[in-house]
């Protein structure tokens, strides 16, 4: 696939600033997050009415950062990785693309490609700040332990905004990719009562719980594995999906 189209997503990202704003989101809540975990006791110290079952620390610093960014900031990364794959017929942008190209993987591999890329990349800075503020706020901790959690974070929220983003190229709307993503996180948290399917849910691997340990690999690969199926599908069938149809005259 030519090069220039990768190019071309690329500085659309910048130049529409989304990317500059993906990453100022991950960055501010990778510092945000630990800040009021670690000074919580402090800025409710003089309260009657409440009371911490323990002092904060380390465990708490990340599982703050990861409901966070499982929410909020997949939520942002979602929303962007869907405008930038939202082709519409109506606009006459997308009037251009849908005219002049006959293969979907061309229209829009490259742009979910980019996506996903992006996202990524500010999904990392953000663990990264995350866990340097963890050690700046907390001291010395099990590094593994909290790599382990924010590495299966930052696959769920790669995946769940290229699920999103190949919503947008099949439906041509961010709207409706925006809702299937709300409509999964939802159906994850009804779902989630029921103890014994919790630990296959998207939401599991968006918001993964900390413990002394982390999380093991098989726990990992299990909570991960519908954001996998869903984001697969989605992609199939954004990319086997013509783009328009061209009928003979009979």
């Amino acid at each position: 696939m030519n090069r220039m189209l990768f190019r071309v997503e690329y500085y659309r990202w910048l130049r529409t600033r989304r990317l500059i704003a993906l990453v100022a989101a991950f960055l501010m809540f990778g510092c945000l997050s630990l800040f009021g975990a670690r000074y919580l006791p402090e800025l409710i110290g003089h309260s009657a009415e409440i009371q911490l079952l323990h002092t904060p620390d380390w465990r708490d610093g990340i599982q703050q950062y990861v409901k966070n960014a499982g929410l909020l900031l997949s939520a942002v990364s979602l929303v962007l990785a869907a405008q930038s794959c939202a082709v519409r017929g109506t606009d006459p942008v997308g009037v251009y693309y849908l005219s002049r190209e006959t293969s979907p993987a061309r229209l829009y591999l490259p742009r979910l490609l980019v996506a996903a890329a992006a996202v990524g990349v500010a999904a990392l800075l953000g663990a990264v700040v995350a866990a340097y503020e963890c050690r700046a706020l907390f001291g010395a901790y099990p590094l593994g332990a909290a790599a382990s959690v924010l590495a299966v974070q930052w696959i769920a929220v790669v995946l769940f905004a290229v699920f999103a983003a190949a919503t947008a190229a099949r439906t041509g709307s961010t709207g409706a990719a925006a809702g299937a993503g709300a409509g999964v996180y939802v159906l994850g948290l009804l779902a989630a009562t029921v103890h014994a399917v919790q630990p296959y849910l998207p939401t599991t691997a968006l918001q993964p719980a900390v413990g002394d340990a982390g999380i093991t690999f098989t726990d990992g690969v299990k909570s991960l594995a519908a954001l996998f199926v869903l984001t697969a599908l989605a992609l199939g069938a954004a990319l086997a999906h013509p783009i328009r149809t061209i009928h003979s005259a009979r």
